[in-house]
């Protein structure tokens, strides 16, 4: 029963990473915590997102040009870095509590302006930007995918374009996470169980969702991005108060 869970929390992540580019962690995680534990949850999360950002990357591959995030791309490096050295020193949970509010007042001030069809936009130090806080907030909290796509907000890319970029830097910043749980053992017979039945959940999931984008305008595909964004912000909060008021 419970791989029947996880099979149906897969198929529902897949689709909700089909049409936004990111998301899938934020779906599947607070189910999976109902029976599973968290050194399997971790682990798993991370290579099924890498997987399933893999499938989006060679989709969309012809819509854009990885030149576009390598900044972002080279700054979460060294966010990740200063990460690390912060949750030596901060609380995990004031991380969150400051990722909450930052990304729930983004959403709720996007969501006050009045949307405009703008041409799409690159910007070096924005990226790169959204990239070091996309490599800091993965390191520390987990959460890699808000910060790239309030870059992809910020572009105002169309839809095929955003997932494809989306695809791409999670691949990278998720997959070195991906190595170092290799080396650190969580690779066990019980972990390969529930990826064998993860994957083709996932891209079920991913396929399922495919004929509906087509449907989705770009203002509708920036207030998925938002809900997305503010679920993310919503989570890290419910975390921060399930902490001081239960734990």
């Amino acid at each position: 029963m419970e791989q029947i869970c996880f099979a149906g929390i897969w198929i529902l992540a897949g689709f909700i990473n089909g049409i936004s580019g990111m998301g899938a962690a934020l779906v599947a995680v607070p189910f999976m915590t109902l029976f599973m534990d968290i050194q399997l949850i971790v682990p798993l999360s991370c290579i099924l997102v890498t997987i399933l950002s893999s499938v989006l990357a060679i989709k969309y591959r012809s819509e854009f040009h990885v030149k576009i995030i390598l900044p972002a791309l080279f700054c979460a490096v060294p966010g990740a870095v200063l990460g690390s050295y912060f949750l030596k020193i901060l609380s995990s949970h004031i991380l969150e509590l400051v990722m909450a509010f930052t990304l729930i007042a983004y959403v709720v001030w996007n969501f006050m302006q009045k949307y405009e069809v703008a041409e799409e936009r690159n910007s070096t130090v924005v990226g790169g930007i959204c990239g070091f806080f996309s490599g800091f907030f993965g390191s520390t909290i987990s959460f890699t995918g808000p910060p790239l796509a309030i870059y992809i907000l910020y572009t105002g890319w169309k839809q095929q374009k955003a997932l494809g970029a989306l695809g791409s830097a999670l691949i990278i910043i998720t997959g070195t996470s991906c190595v170092s749980h290799y080396f650190a053992g969580f690779y066990t017979e019980e972990f390969l169980t529930y990826l064998y039945i993860g994957v083709p959940a996932g891209i079920l999931g991913m396929l399922v969702s495919f004929p509906f984008i087509k449907y989705i305008t770009q203002k509708n595909f920036r207030k998925i991005l938002l809900v997305v964004i503010g679920f993310a912000g919503l989570m890290c909060l419910s975390r921060v108060i399930g902490y001081y008021c239960l734990g």
